[in-house]
């Protein structure tokens, strides 16, 4: 008489125990499905807001468990990375951590924002002449390669950030392989006027520095207090 309530507890702990196993496996899995969901109708939310887009920004929200994050309102990483066109028509990529992400009302808030802005260099040859290629030169400064009556000319420059301005200054040159003035008529000639002041930022964010990669020029954003959508 027993026997059979022992063997009915065991048999109880024994399926607990293999429903607790088969729940926190699966928990994972459908903490990440949950959590792609809201990454796809944050990035809605983004590209509605934000008509310079191309396509649909990708959203990658940080921290586990998402649900507990989600119950709470409050996210410690989100990344966005965009694709997109400015009013000159020149090709973009954005690259936007927030951290501290709150949900605000209809939207949501970060606490703080650092972006970064890149520009490829195929996108800003124009008006260096005819032939002009730019790259990095692998010390963070950008390089102006072209012919000169059929002789190559180098120009390397440094792209620099006052207040919302940003100008390229030409810090060393050769021509032919000689070295040249950077600060020769001709030279100062093409890069004067190459002035470019940096459009309103989206969410507030404001410029803090300019750099040169091997993805080409970005410019480098920081905020606080971001409002998102």
């Amino acid at each position: 008489m027993t026997r059979r309530p022992a063997n009915g507890r065991r048999r109880l702990l024994l399926w607990t125990a293999l429903v607790t196993a088969v729940l926190l496996l699966a928990l994972p899995a459908v903490d990440r499905v949950c959590a792609t969901v809201a990454e796809k109708r944050l990035a809605e939310r983004i590209a509605a807001r934000q008509g310079a887009l191309v396509g649909a920004p990708r959203v990658s929200i940080g921290g586990f468990p998402f649900l507990l994050s989600a119950a709470r309102g409050s996210f410690p990483e989100v990344a966005v990375r965009a694709d997109a066109v400015t009013r000159e028509g020149r090709a973009v990529r954005a690259s936007v951590d927030l951290r501290e992400v709150t949900e605000t009302g209809d939207g949501y808030t970060a606490a703080a924002a650092d972006a970064r802005f890149t520009a490829p260099f195929d996108s800003l040859g124009a008006g260096l002449g005819a032939g002009a290629t730019l790259s990095a030169d692998g010390a963070g400064r950008l390089r102006v390669d072209r012919e000169v009556l059929g002789l190559p000319l180098t120009v390397v420059a440094e792209p620099r950030l006052t207040g919302r301005t940003i100008t390229v200054v030409p810090v060393a040159a050769s021509f032919a392989g000689r070295p040249v003035d950077p600060a020769g008529p001709r030279i100062s000639a093409a890069f004067a006027g190459r002035e470019l002041v940096v459009p309103e930022l989206p969410a507030g964010l404001a410029p803090t520095r300019v750099s040169v990669g091997e993805a080409g020029v970005t410019l480098h954003a920081r905020g606080h207090d971001v409002r998102l959508t």
